[in-house]
């Protein structure tokens, strides 16, 4: 029998408070399929503790090991379809024994007879390398969706999750999927003894090495003499030898990982135990690639070849498509996770409406993510009671924004620093275990700066030179808000351009998207003009010429409804009587002799 973890989604613990928030255990199929009707999205242990007794079950006692396994989830956007990953595995030499189409992706399972937990960590790193696969998957502790039962997370889409090919007669040994897959690296070897630690509570750090030698090091001994010699035991120092091996491999651009797998396989390493092969290897390696420069503070570290870079792991989460409204992310490339997307605009014009709008589009074509508004000079209350409004009865969307209030229970103002929220940030997502996508800060002239001494414009330099840094490092799309100065805003109805951010005439140039907002008809409210908000990007970073949809340095406009504070497209009628506004609007702008007129056509006109 299995062991199941059964999970009820946020929307039918809000229809239904009472029920239980999991039910795990050894559990029948009728009592499965009730739960699973019932609305419970149902997962399993593959691999699984051999005596089960009863409770929630803990990394630690797993100690059954049938399966290894992957997670092709397409919107990591390895793969174009399930079709051409299907193709790729089909390629693969060694038939898999499950393969499940799981709805928004496919896992596949090959069953091993003599699996134990060290050769199950490292042989799903390797599969996970091999087929471009969700790196995530693949602890000990690892649930997969059950085969033959239905996604519920969206109550309005259900997705099924079907075996779709299985052949209990393949069962593979250890050592024929090892002879399948390319060799370990170095990080990943590392990566499966840290975590095998950790799981069992061995306090003492286990070391084990590949005597997998990468296969280029080999064409290095052939076409270079010296390294050959080196590697042949030639030079009676061998400590001198394997660091002048170190150096030519390091000039032949290899990756610090494979200079590590040649070194801990020298004749001198191998005259040592695992654990102090591991650290004469990396004695030679941290001081050649870590070399610093006699005239220069600069580490030669700081610069890689291609061949380097494009060998590393790649983190799958990082550059995930993030998408919004269509009036806002309608490019090719498109909004994404690790982004920073600057919000300009005059004071009173609409940059929070315009983020919270931001936030619905978010909300709803990101329904898995949190997303946080930092409101630096509005208390939280006033954040969220504008979120209120704007859901109306779709409460669900409550728990999807978070506030960050810089004002304490007591009413004193917190200050908060733009470094003290990415470290929140960071913190939150390591003990919630919820990803955030988007980070709102509004705005940046309120942020705490860290250094007095240097001036109000080299702190808010400091801040422009992170903001990009908090993005990766919160692998989050920061919002980043800036208010226009009253002689480049007006009063808030004047076109802005890539300069009118407060306090420094480069944020723009730290940003991915710089979008600016006015109100054209702002002077015109009192006489029954539409409440209209204009926008453009003036910058959109990966911008493909001729073929996105939203342009740079084009002026959109929308409707804003002041009642419910969302923002729409205009109808055909609506952008006639703007047209008609416009022109009213513009004789009083030119009424103003202290102000820049700056006129504009719509790119709906």
């Amino acid at each position: 029998m299995r062991l199941y973890r059964c999970v009820a989604p946020s929307w039918l613990l809000e229809q239904s408070p009472n029920l239980a928030p999991t039910v795990e255990g050894e559990l029948d199929e009728k009592t499965i399929r009730h739960l699973n009707d019932t609305g419970y999205n149902i997962y399993y242990l593959p691999n699984r503790p051999s005596v089960y007794e009863g409770g929630s079950v803990k990394g630690f006692q797993i100690d059954k090991f049938n399966y290894v396994f992957i997670d092709m989830d397409l919107k990591d956007n390895k793969y174009a379809s399930k079709d051409e990953f299907i193709d790729t595995l089909l390629a693969f030499p060694l038939k898999a024994t499950l393969i499940v189409d799981s709805g928004n992706g496919v896992h596949v399972y090959w069953k091993i007879a003599d699996l134990d937990a060290k050769s199950y960590l490292k042989l799903s790193r390797r599969l996970m390398r091999y087929f471009k696969t969700d790196e995530s998957v693949g602890q000990i502790y690892q649930l997969l969706r059950c085969p033959n039962t239905i996604n519920t997370k969206d109550p309005h889409n259900y997705k099924s999750c079907v075996a779709v090919g299985e052949d209990k007669n393949l069962i593979y040994t250890c050592d024929q999927l090892n002879a399948a897959l390319p060799p370990i690296s170095f990080a990943d070897e590392q990566y499966c003894l840290q975590h095998f630690s950790k799981t069992y509570g061995d306090k003492e750090t286990i070391t084990e090495v590949d005597d997998k030698i990468p296969l280029r090091f080999a064409e290095l001994v052939n076409e270079n003499q010296e390294a050959a010699e080196i590697w042949r035991g030639g030079i009676e120092d061998r400590s001198k030898g394997d660091f002048r091996l170190g150096h030519i491999m390091f000039a032949s651009g290899f990756t610090k990982d494979e200079a590590m797998s040649v070194l801990v396989n020298s004749a001198k390493a191998l005259g040592r135990s695992p654990k102090h092969r591991v650290g004469y290897a990396e004695n030679i390696v941290n001081k050649i690639w870590l070399y610093e420069a006699k005239d220069s503070n600069l580490m030669l570290e700081l610069s890689s070849s291609v061949r380097d870079i494009l060998s590393r792991p790649v983190d799958t989460q990082k550059n995930t498509r993030f998408p919004c409204w269509k009036y806002f992310d309608n490019t090719v490339y498109g909004f994404r996770l690790g982004h920073v997307v600057g919000l300009v605009a005059g004071s009173g014009v609409g940059k929070t409406a315009t983020a919270l709008n931001m936030f619905e589009g978010f909300v709803t074509n990101n329904p898995e993510y949190v997303h946080f508004f930092i409101p630096l000079e509005q208390p939280a209350y006033e954040i969220a009671d504008r979120w209120r409004l704007m859901c109306g009865d779709q409460v669900d969307k409550y728990d999807k924004v978070h506030i960050m209030d810089n004002y304490a229970p007591d009413g004193t103002f917190r200050h908060l620093s733009f470094n003290e929220i990415k470290d929140y940030i960071i913190k939150f997502q390591e003990v919630t275990k919820k990803k955030v996508g988007c980070v709102v800060i509004d705005h940046i002239g309120a942020l705490r700066k860290q250094g007095a001494k240097a001036g109000e414009n080299q702190d808010l330099m400091n801040i422009c030179h992170s903001m990009k840094a908090f993005a990766q490092q919160t692998n989050t799309m920061l919002v980043m808000q800036s208010q226009a100065p009253r002689e480049k805003a007006g009063v808030g109805d004047l076109e802005l351009n890539k300069d009118a951010a407060f306090g420094t005439v480069f944020f723009e140039s730290y940003c991915d998207y710089l979008i600016t907002l006015w109100q054209p008809l702002k002077r015109c409210y009192a006489e029954g003009a539409p409440t209209i908000t204009a926008f453009k990007f003036c910058k959109i970073r990966h911008k493909k010429q001729g073929i996105d949809n939203i342009k740079e340095d084009v002026c959109y406009q929308m409707l804003f409804d002041p009642s419910t504070e969302r923002l729409r497209e205009l109808t055909q009628k609506e952008e006639q009587a703007v047209k008609f506004w416009l022109n009213k609007a513009s004789n009083k702008r030119k009424g103003d002799r202290k102000t820049e007129i700056i006129e504009y056509v719509s790119a709906r006109s």
